[in-house]
């Protein structure tokens, strides 16, 4: 187990270590546990406006041209995640940029009817602890700071694929704003130390939790009504016949596609697994596969694999390997490698892929079908991103919401939602307070 809950080294002299004595001690843990729920208890007596500036001065150091806060991140998350240094300095700053200060009095109005909501005497000073997904970095930014606008104690659980983003977010704020530091900790431990589990989960009020299902059951059975589960989800692309009349249209569509599809390699559960072609334009599945094909080879340029396991390779392998032994169903795939894999499929079914830029690409008839479709799913669905012309945008989004998609956005933009995205529907910060 390591903890680390103040302690803090310069930007351009830290090393790939978590800062804080490694500690198995129990007493250790609870001081550190008391510590954040007192410096949450300090942060009662600030006004949360006061909060949000100061949160987004943090923000903003990390996303100002040249930050050694940033550069220091993408230097040392290539070795510890296997992403390629020009996806993260590409796709890093993604999980900050819905962090300034205007979103989150936005998110405060939405889910409190105004920011000082949270300002009032009787307002809960709760332990939320949060136990991250290693899909894709980065991800502890957002829940160490709406827990500081919330006024909070945050405990991050960073994953196994992602060790280092929440210290080097959580030391930026030990130099820049220690006092907002003293409500945060990082505690890693090994998945299943019971040990160390029974200490933290204990003490919490709330435990948010992302994973697979076997873990979340296992910790439903563990913690009760504590936990917030945020399991796997799938997100989609619906692509309409009245922007596939021109080549033009068509490849501009294809591109944006291609952009979501290669952004964190597809790990992201706002990814797009299916493209859903609508039947009726000048240009097909086929022919719009066509066009997704040359755009996926050409973003391997700007935004390069992710190194790939002995069992990634197999499952892609496996996903061209059923395409070519389809019925009906074409593969198109990079040559000579395993960076991109399309199967063109004849008929539409609700399948996931293996990720790794793997897609499916279907035909519907309309809008309506699709819905059709995707309705006995909704426990799975998450977002979607519409390559539409504007006037059928409204309608087309208000459908797919009313089956359970989350977020819905035009193509080109999922990998980027703001915090009026909800994650599995949850509020970001009611959820937290409303036991």
């Amino acid at each position: 187990m390591a903890v680390a809950s103040g302690s803090h080294t310069h930007p351009e002299h830290r090393g790939p270590t978590v800062a804080g004595a490694p500690s198995t001690d129990e007493q250790d843990l609870q001081q550190v546990l008391a510590g954040v729920r007192a410096g949450a208890a300090r942060l009662r007596a600030v006004p949360v406006d006061q909060l949000i500036a100061r949160v987004d001065r943090v923000v903003q150091r990390w996303l100002e041209p040249g930050s050694p806060w940033m550069e220091n991140a993408v230097q040392l998350l290539g070795a510890s995640t296997g992403f390629h240094p020009r996806m993260l300095a590409h796709a890093l700053p993604f999980q900050l940029e819905l962090l300034h200060a205007a979103a989150l009095e936005d998110l405060l109005r939405r889910e409190f009817g105004r920011p000082s909501g949270v300002d009032v005497p009787q307002w809960p000073t709760q332990l939320v602890v949060h136990v991250l997904a290693g899909n894709i970095p980065g991800l502890a930014a957002v829940p160490i700071c709406l827990g500081l606008v919330a006024k909070q104690a945050t405990v991050i659980k960073p994953a196994s694929g992602d060790p280092l983003f929440a210290q080097l977010f959580h030391e930026s704020l030990c130099e820049l704003d220690p006092e907002l530091a003293a409500a945060v900790a990082v505690v890693s431990w090994r998945g299943g130390d019971r040990r160390v589990e029974n200490t933290v989960f204990s003490n919490a009020d709330v435990v948010v939790a992302m994973g697979g299902f076997d873990a979340l059951r296992s910790l439903s059975a563990q913690l009760g009504r504590k936990l917030r589960a945020l399991g796997p989800r799938l997100s989609f692309a619906f692509v309409g016949r009245d922007v596939l009349e021109s080549e033009a249209t068509a490849d501009a569509w294809a591109r944006a596609v291609a952009y979501d599809v290669s952004v964190w390699d597809q790990r992201g559960c706002l990814s797009p697994q299916l493209v859903f072609v609508e039947t009726g334009g000048i240009f097909g599945p086929a022919e719009f596969s066509e066009l997704l094909a040359a755009h996926l080879q050409a973003w391997l340029e700007p935004l390069p694999c992710r190194s790939l396991t002995p069992e990634e390779q197999a499952a892609i392998r496996a996903f061209r390997d059923e395409a070519e032994w389809q019925p009906g169903a074409r593969l198109l795939a990079s040559r000579g490698d395993l960076a991109w894999s399309i199967a063109i499929e004849p008929e539409p079914r609700f399948v996931p892929t293996c990720l790794h830029r793997c897609v499916r690409v279907q035909s519907v008839a309309d809008v309506e079908t699709l819905v059709s479709l995707l309705a006995p799913h909704r426990a799975w669905l998450e977002g979607a991103g519409l390559g539409v012309q504007k006037e059928r945008f409204p309608w087309i989004k208000a459908l797919l919401c009313s089956i359970g998609v989350h977020w819905v956005t035009p193509l080109g933009r999922m990998q980027r939602p703001t915090l009026e995205w909800c994650p599995g529907g949850r509020p970001r910060i009611v959820d937290w307070i409303c036991q």
